[in-house]
């Protein structure tokens, strides 16, 4: 096991949640600051990837606004989208 800085912290949990914690760490043979790490490790892994060309325009919804109006445009315009007959 690789050995790290740990720091010290304090923490405070209601009662149902301090049992329902302790309830896990044991069902998971951890005590509760390994828990806790194990809790934020699955939580990090579960965030949802951020779309960097759509953040780009995440301050300016106008401008998306703008560029969807515009696709939906030129996708109804494309020939193989017209009707024939």
């Amino acid at each position: 096991m690789v050995k790290c800085d740990v720091e010290k912290i304090e923490l405070q949990l209601d009662q149902k949640t301090l049992e329902k914690a302790l309830a896990l760490a044991k069902s998971h043979n951890l005590d509760l600051s390994q828990l806790i790490a194990y809790a934020i490790d699955k939580l990090a892994v579960a965030e949802p990837a951020k779309d960097r060309l759509l953040g780009l325009f995440a301050d300016d919804p106008e401008s998306v606004d703008a560029m969807l109006e515009e696709v939906m445009k030129d996708r109804a315009a494309h020939p193989l989208n017209q009707r024939f007959g």
